[in-house]
């Protein structure tokens, strides 16, 4: 009786179809909980390094779904009869209840039909934000049991000398483009120079996105509780027990799930990127001068987490012009960034940042190096990255079902002379591991070993520095939450 106003009351679905068709268009995916994350936790700089290659057909899109729209609304006739409206109703119903007798699972038909409601638009939608509302929830609710944790951590290094812990946390940087990993180009020339270096062969992430992967490795927690890492702290209040001075310095922008336990740190230091940066981005020159200032503070035991931008996409915004090494790369040459045809010139610009991520880390170890303490650096990538691979012609990372080169990430560990010399069995308990299977999650008991610092619920068949240590089944978080094992991903 009301058609009209029935179809603009439907306005603010058809508001976001161009999104839609742009994430099915060039991802190949709906809109799920981690795109939802990812426009919450993004600004107006990171968004646009990303959507400047789409921009054209992105408003190509919004034309056309809004010409269609406009003229069909202007054909609406004020009201239809009972018999129409049942029949254009039944229709689509009919459509929507045979879709699972498609699907490929042998699960109940109700499950599939549960499945459709995930993936199709605009339940996706409502499904999505909901997800995320819980999440954000839990995370308010949980505070008081979080702030009332406690690991009951203390040192039994039994050193007196100056201690210097850093953990770095990059981002999508993958296992295999490394050069001390193996990679035909030599993306960490000076990191192949330095001593003490240790780097894992066999470890993989924890979840495919930042939001999920990094509470991961800084609470221990495998991806199928994730949930309780709403309810407990972080390696950094390991540390901060332990008697430790402990120091957040990140150019990563979050809202939720990091930021619980970024509040856990002594000093805090976000440099959200803004207006007043250099070209909108903070990069890691900023961080490392911080760095420098944290180290020069007084103290004898300081605990430094490290959190970057690293290779996040747009690769080519990650370095200055002198790691512009391999070319042609989008520095020079402009791209979209899920166009096959320009892998080469994408993969370039991603081996650059790579470039630029071995002077930090370098960096890193040599300035911590430089005040004789007893020290180690802890190097570790949240995921890592699809660079058009296989013939899925996949990129970046933001896939619900996880692929293998998101997987497998880079985890390194330097460590001085000194702690050498006052662990030496851990040391070569660790290098005898290097190659053994190991989680994300892995780091934080091996990391807390390595250190000295024992806590309750500590459990040494998960470090890598003990002789108990057990390999065990891995999996990773993907979209919606489902746990896939990680070995088994294509």
């Amino acid at each position: 009786n009301h058609l009209r106003l029935y179809v603009w009351l439907l306005l603010p679905a058809i508001l976001l179809v161009p999104l839609t068709f742009a994430c099915i268009i060039y991802y190949n995916v709906p809109i799920n909980d981690s795109i939802v994350l990812l426009i919450i936790n993004t600004n107006i700089n990171e968004a646009s390094e990303l959507l400047k290659s789409f921009a054209l057909p992105f408003l190509v899109i919004i034309l056309i779904t809004f010409l269609i729209y406009f003229s069909l609304v202007s054909k609406v006739p004020k009201q239809i009869s009972f018999k129409t409206s049942v029949i254009i109703s039944l229709c689509p119903l009919f459509i929507i209840l045979t879709f699972p007798f498609y699907d490929g699972n042998q699960s109940t038909y109700f499950k599939r039909m549960r499945g459709r409601f995930y993936t199709l638009y605009p339940t996706s939608l409502i499904y999505s934000v909901g997800s995320v509302f819980k999440q954000y929830e839990l995370m308010n609710s949980s505070k008081k049991e979080r702030d009332s944790f406690t690991f009951h951590a203390k040192s039994n290094l039994g050193v007196h000398q100056k201690q210097i812990y850093v953990l770095v946390l990059d981002e999508s940087l993958r296992y295999d483009h490394l050069g001390i990993n193996g990679y035909y180009r030599n993306t960490t020339p000076k990191l192949s120079k330095q001593q003490n270096l240790i780097s894992f062969s066999n470890t993989n992430t924890g979840a495919f996105i930042t939001e999920y992967s990094i509470p991961l490795i800084i609470t221990g927690l495998d991806p199928h509780n994730f949930d309780e890492h709403y309810k407990q702290k972080s390696i950094v209040s390991v540390f901060k027990e332990a008697g430790y001075k402990t120091y957040w310095i990140t150019n990563q922008q979050d809202n939720g799930h990091i930021k619980i336990h970024i509040e856990e740190a002594d000093e805090k230091y976000l440099l959200m990127s803004d207006f007043k940066a250099t070209k909108n981005i903070h990069r890691s020159s900023e961080l490392l001068q911080i760095f420098d200032s944290v180290l020069n503070e007084p103290g004898d035991k300081k605990f430094i987490v490290l959190h970057r931008l690293g290779s996040h996409y747009d690769y080519s915004l990650r370095y200055r012009d002198a790691y512009d090494i391999f070319k042609p790369s989008n520095k020079m040459v402009f791209s979209q960034a899920t166009d096959f045809n320009s892998k080469n010139i994408i993969i370039n610009s991603y081996d650059n940042s790579i470039l630029s991520t071995d002077n930090v880390v370098d960096s890193v170890i040599t300035m911590v190096n430089s005040y004789k303490s007893v020290s180690s650096v802890c190097f570790i990538s949240d995921h890592g990255e699809n660079l058009f691979d296989d013939a899925r012609h996949l990129s970046q990372h933001g896939y619900p079902v996880p692929s293998k080169y998101v997987a497998h990430i880079p985890f390194i560990i330097w460590y001085s002379d000194s702690l050498k010399e006052i662990i030496p069995q851990k040391i070569k308990t660790l290098k005898e591991n290097r190659s053994k299977k190991s989680s994300s999650e892995n780091l934080f008991y091996t990391y807390t070993d390595l250190c000295g610092i024992s806590f309750d619920k500590d459990d040494s068949t998960r470090s890598l520095c003990s002789p108990k240590y057990k390999e065990q089944p891995r999996y990773v978080l993907g979209g919606g939450f489902i746990v896939y094992n990680s070995d088994s991903l294509k």
